[in-house]
C-alpha cells in the first residue's frame, strides 16, 4: 500500500470517527436539554406552590399585619429568585404582545367575557402564567378573553 493510500485510509477513518463523535455529541445535547426541560417543569411546580400560597394569603386577608407582611415579603423574594433561576435556564413567560390570545398549545382559554368595547380574543386577565423553553411549552397560560359572539 502506498503512502497516499495509507493517508487516504487514515483520513477516511478519521472522518468516519468524527461523524460518529458529532452524532454522539448531538444525542447527548438532546438528552441533556430534555433533562433541563424536565427540571424546569419541576421548578414550575414549586412556583405553583408559591402562587397558591400567595393567593391564599390575599384571599384570607392575612397580609394586613406587619408581621405577616414581612413573611410575605420573604416568600415573594424566594419566588422571585426561583423565576431568576428559571430565566437562567432559558425559560420565558408566555406574553401577549398584541393583547390577544388564541387557543394554542401555549394558551388555554379558561373563560370568556363579553365586552363590546374590546375585540374578540383580547386578554382580560391571566389567571395562571404560562412558560416555555426553546419553543416547548412547560406550562400553558390560562386566560380570560373577550368573546362577543352569541
Amino acid at each position: 500500500m502506498s503512502k497516499i493510500d495509507e493517508l487516504r485510509d487514515f483520513m477516511t477513518r478519521s472522518l468516519e470517527e468524527n461523524i460518529k463523535l458529532n452524532n454522539w455529541i448531538s444525542t447527548q445535547e438532546k438528552v441533556n436539554d430534555e433533562k433541563i426541560g424536565d427540571m424546569c417543569k419541576d421548578f414550575l411546580q414549586v412556583l405553583e406552590s408559591f402562587e397558591w400560597a400567595e393567593t391564599s394569603i390575599h384571599e384570607r386577608e392575612l397580609d394586613k399585619s406587619k408581621i405577616s407582611t414581612a413573611a410575605i415579603t420573604r416568600l415573594l423574594t424566594a419566588k422571585t429568585k426561583l423565576l431568576e433561576v428559571l430565566e437562567g435556564y432559558g425559560v420565558k413567560k408566555v406574553t401577549f404582545a398584541d393583547g390577544k390570545a388564541t387557543e394554542s398549545n401555549m394558551v388555554k382559554i379558561v373563560e370568556t367575557v363579553k365586552d363590546s368595547e374590546k375585540a374578540d380574543g383580547t386578554v382580560m386577565k391571566v389567571t395562571k402564567d404560562g412558560f416555555y423553553r426553546k419553543n416547548k411549552v412547560l406550562r400553558q397560560a390560562e386566560v380570560v378573553v373577550v368573546s362577543n359572539a352569541g
